[in-house]
């Protein structure tokens, strides 16, 4: 990992730079996609508000810097609140650009200021999820608009969350030091910064699963009240440890599975699926066969080698 620097502003440190830093306006979501990395099909409806955004991002923005923010879900165009938080983020200056993921589902009820607060969008398309604004006329408006415009379609997830804990600590280590996630997808949750978007919603994708998740705040740094603000990110991004929500995560390694969405039953069953599976095929990938698995292997290579 690396952390870029700004240019020193009088006597002021220089700011942190990051590529990217989001935030989910919603943790809930108008489609239900099977192994959705933010568990938006089984959370809650549960909507971010403005006056915490603003405060967060104020203080963050006195030590940190992003190329892009990024703002997400679940689905971020079903807060009400939208144009605000749009108009906030602009305000604060975050970052040099605002992005703004979505399915797309909801682009034709978007009112002139969300295209002309944006400088991104990025659609994502999922087999079978219908847009009325289709990809011509989405172009159109994002033209109109000087708004560049990205589409990424999706055939396959790649499993992520897991209801089960890792317990092999040498396996959770190697996850999180191949994963892409914790370190382009830092986000901002209800006061703290987290390197990805997985750790502040472990502890409500574990309730469901009836799985106690312990210290969730010790996955993040507090943005307020807090003296030492940027020499606590610097160490924090810098920092090669798992998470504790690494634990219970594949982060960027899991198995890709095709995408599908899910009704009422597909939701309930996917929080009964066992990750067991899911832990060692990653094992295998990341770590190779066990030693005893090894031996076995190196010898009935052999036997093959003196039948032939």
């Amino acid at each position: 990992m690396f952390i870029a620097r700004t240019a020193v502003t009088g006597a002021s440190a220089p700011k942190l730079a990051r590529l990217s830093v989001e935030y989910s306006l919603t943790e809930h979501c108008n489609i239900n996609c099977h192994a959705c990395a933010h568990a938006s099909p089984v959370l809650p409806e549960k909507f971010a508000e403005l006056a915490s955004f603003a405060r967060d991002f104020e203080a963050l923005g006195q030590v940190f810097h992003s190329s892009e923010f990024r703002i997400v879900g679940g689905e971020p165009l079903l807060h009400p609140d939208l144009l605000q938080f749009l108009a906030e983020g602009r305000r604060i200056g975050i970052a040099d650009s605002i992005v703004v993921y979505t399915n797309g589902v909801l682009l034709h009820q978007m009112p002139d200021d969300f295209w002309r607060l944006i400088d991104e969008l990025r659609v994502s398309v999922y087999p079978g999820v219908r847009r009325r604004l289709d990809d011509e006329a989405c172009a159109r408006r994002c033209e109109a608009n000087g708004v560049r415009l990205q589409f990424e379609r999706y055939q396959t997830f790649g499993q992520t969350l897991l209801g089960k804990r890792i317990d092999d600590r040498g396996l959770v280590l190697a996850i999180y030091r191949s994963c892409q996630t914790a370190i382009e997808c830092h986000t901002v949750h209800e006061g703290r910064f987290y390197k990805c978007p997985m750790a502040p919603i472990m502890g409500s994708w574990l309730a469901l699963r009836k799985i106690a998740f312990d210290s969730p705040a010790s996955n993040g740094v507090l943005l307020h009240g807090n003296p030492t603000l940027r020499a606590d990110l610097e160490r924090y991004l810098a920092d090669r440890t798992p998470l504790a929500a690494c634990a219970y995560c594949l982060g960027s390694s899991g198995e890709a599975v095709p995408h599908r969405q899910l009704d009422r039953a597909g939701c309930a069953a996917w929080l009964e699926e066992d990750g067991q599976p899911l832990i060692d095929a990653v094992r295998l990938r990341l770590l190779g066969p066990p030693p005893g698995l090894r031996s076995t292997v190196r010898r009935l290579r052999n036997m093959v080698r003196d039948w032939t």
